[in-house]
């Protein structure tokens, strides 16, 4: 098992801006596989020395914020799911560019659109 890098961390310390009963759980997560997919990356996560009972979250979250990386043109997208009240994944992806899946360098852009509300 590998430790979560700091873009990950980040992104997860926004989800517990939205969800704060999920901030508990970020020390005791760890990396259990990064999975390159060509023009994404899954990093599926799973939980260490973890006793307290898990809320009943279920939610993709991504903030809509865009990250920037010097060898991509459009940068990723990334969405973090929460399953039965666990922190199961963060995946990124590419707007259809390929990508070896090695984070160096970004930048996140915050949602430039705000919230959408009909």
């Amino acid at each position: 098992m590998d430790h979560l890098s700091e873009l990950e961390l980040h992104l997860l310390n926004m989800l517990t801006a939205k969800y704060p009963s999920l901030a508990s759980h970020i020390p005791h997560l760890k990396v259990e596989k990064r999975e390159a997919t060509g023009v994404g990356l899954n990093v599926h996560i799973c939980y260490e020395n973890f006793n307290e009972t898990l809320q009943d979250i279920n939610a993709l979250f991504s903030n809509q914020d865009k990250i920037q990386l010097d060898k991509l043109k459009n940068g990723l997208a990334y969405v973090i799911d929460v399953t039965d009240g666990a922190i199961t994944s963060i995946e990124f992806a590419t707007y259809n560019e390929k990508w070896d899946g090695k984070i160096t360098n970004y930048t996140i852009i915050e949602n430039e659109l705000g919230d959408f509300k009909p």
